[in-house]
């Protein structure tokens, strides 16, 4: 058997969308085959198309489709072991490398051989992007599809990211036994914390219940020194007057509520800008929780994506002025979280809590509220947006470049070519320019 680029989706995507002359087509022991219905294409386990009807010789035949790229994989797929194939009346196959019966039976299934037959125009297109040497495999032939249909398929991007990063919503709102507020504040800490950081931010804000918060609400010392305190950072035994009255403070309150601190060494400082340090962003998260009670009540009720940015702009309390770190004195400086930052927590913690309680709740308007927000914000700028716009592809707001990352994180990447709007643009053109 030899090794082809050929994949098993491609063969779905031909029978789909019945790019194949199924007219012309025999059973490879040379009966005449007619599909009358194609069937009900499955995405789940189970046959490829339910439900189908074909006519063999004199025949008809109702039941469903399996597809293989060597018939040699129904055994290898262990299906001759499965019932849910029993009722597989015919077997669809790039190449034929071995007769196959179905579970239960002495009989061969009848199957279609499509090597050979399958229309050029379409074969060389796939085997081009599937082939592809390039970081996207369509980069070349982008200019060739219309944009409109990528601006459209641009929502259905941005639908599906949304709906990805609820996964992490959701197992937050588990956590907090669907507590919405608490959630919001756990994914806020989680964000605070970056890539680098975000494990332990998320800890310290589990650890910690906003309701704890919420009595001290008046004493922001109280609040700084619970978030470092349980940050493990107050295990240390710096001479800081500051330090030394948070570490009062937490010592009291930790037994007052009973608590456990999480782990100092989890925090990375290293190759991380002064400004983005976790002592700057918990003091920040400290003064943001402070300063507001009700935080995912009052996003609901604001329409404004300025005004969410201003309800999550927070400043570090006075001492981080001229510090970056305890015992350290720097440069004075005024630490206030900043637009691009506060685009982060829109668009990561924000967003997918909105879009996420509108699923749940069957609320459209919030579903269209964390979409508007996208829209309005401005592009991202990292490495993936600077690589669409080498192609072509500008992004004027987070809505484009979440949707351009979403294309090349899981389509692009995987060459899920097949499923993308832009790849089956391109193999239905005639030819490779």
């Amino acid at each position: 058997m030899m090794l082809t680029p050929i994949k098993e989706d491609f063969l779905h995507y031909l029978w789909r969308t019945k790019k194949v002359p199924l007219h012309h087509f025999e059973t490879t022991d040379g009966r005449s085959v007619e599909v009358i219905d194609y069937g009900m294409y499955n995405v789940d386990s189970g046959p490829d198309f339910f439900n189908a009807k074909i006519r063999i010789g004199g025949t008809i035949w109702a039941g469903n489709i399996e597809m293989h790229v060597f018939s040699s994989d129904w055994n290898k797929h262990r299906h001759h072991h499965d019932k849910a194939y029993e009722n597989v009346i015919l077997h669809v196959v790039y190449e034929n490398d071995k007769e196959i019966k179905p579970a239960n039976s002495d009989f061969d299934i009848p199957t279609i051989e499509l090597k050979g037959k399958i229309p050029g125009v379409f074969l060389n297109q796939y085997l081009y992007l599937m082939q592809s040497q390039d970081e996207i495999p369509c980069a070349r032939l982008l200019k060739n599809v219309d944009h409109e249909k990528i601006n459209f398929w641009k929502y259905s991007l941005v639908v599906e990211r949304l709906f990805q990063k609820s996964n992490v919503v959701n197992n937050i709102l588990e956590h907090t036994q669907n507590d919405w507020e608490e959630t919001l504040y756990i994914l806020l800490a989680r964000y605070f914390g970056a890539k680098v950081n975000a494990e332990p931010f998320e800890r310290v804000a589990k650890s910690l219940p906003s309701s704890i918060l919420a009595k001290n609400k008046d004493k922001p010392l109280a609040i700084e020194a619970l978030i470092f305190g349980q940050s493990g950072m107050l295990l240390a035994d710096y001479k800081d007057e500051y330090f030394q009255s948070l570490k009062r403070e937490y010592t009291f309150l930790k037994h007052k509520y009973q608590l456990q601190n999480i782990d100092a060494v989890s925090w990375k400082f290293s190759k991380l800008r002064p400004v983005n340090f976790p002592t700057i962003r918990l003091a920040q998260f400290a003064s943001l929780i402070a300063g507001n009670s009700g935080i995912f009540s009052m996003i609901k009720e604001t329409e404004s994506p300025a005004e969410i940015k201003r309800i999550l702009k927070s400043t570090a309390s006075a001492y981080w002025d001229t510090h970056y770190k305890f015992d350290s004195e720097s440069k004075y400086q005024k630490k206030v979280t900043g637009s691009d930052f506060e685009d982060i927590l829109l668009i990561n913690a924000v967003c997918p809590i909105l879009y996420f309680y509108g699923r749940v709740n069957d609320e459209e308007k919030y579903i269209e509220k964390a979409i508007n927000i996208l829209e309005h914000l401005g592009s991202e700028n990292n490495n993936i947006t600077d690589m669409w716009k080498s192609y072509g592809l500008h992004c004027k707001s987070s809505f484009d470049s979440q949707a351009l990352i979403h294309l090349k994180t899981q389509y692009c990447k995987e060459f899920r070519c097949l499923q993308c709007t832009i790849g089956n643009e391109i193999i239905n053109k005639s030819k490779i320019t």
